[in-house]
């Protein structure tokens, strides 16, 4: 039987450890760094070339304004519904709801999350509604 010392065993062990910690560092890299899934989540099939449109209810303040983001804009793109402009452009109510519309790129799933944040602040604000769109070819 041989005997290792345990000089040799430490350098055994470093050897054997190093792989799994490189699994789990490779892992958690691969991993979803997007936003995390907020707030009611809805499921939506759209086809490539295919724009869906997507009503959310407006805030009745008028201090806070709705963003649409996809975690893949690859697979999805989401924008805002362009409307003519008002003749009358001194009525600032904002009573209707508010539209984005959803276009599917390429085959593929991605997630969308509409979210309510301050006028003219930066950051994610608060999730309203979340789709996972999964995109499909003709």
């Amino acid at each position: 039987m041989k005997t290792y010392s345990t000089t040799s065993i430490r350098i055994i062990k470093a050897t054997l450890l190093w792989p799994v910690v490189c699994l789990f560092i490779g892992l958690a890299a691969c991993s979803q760094t997007s936003q995390p899934i907020n707030g009611p989540t809805q499921r939506l099939r759209v086809m490539v070339g295919e724009i869906k449109e997507v009503s959310l209810p407006a805030q009745g303040d008028g201090r806070t304004e709705l963003i649409g983001t996809s975690d893949n804009q690859e697979v999805v793109e989401v924008s805002r519904q362009q409307l003519a402009p008002a003749v009358d452009t001194l009525s600032r109510s904002k009573s209707g709801p508010t539209v984005f519309q959803i276009k599917g790129v390429t085959s593929g799933t991605a997630n969308v999350v509409f979210s309510a944040r301050p006028l003219n602040q930066s950051g994610n604000g608060q999730p309203v509604r979340t789709y996972v769109v999964r995109v499909v070819a003709k």
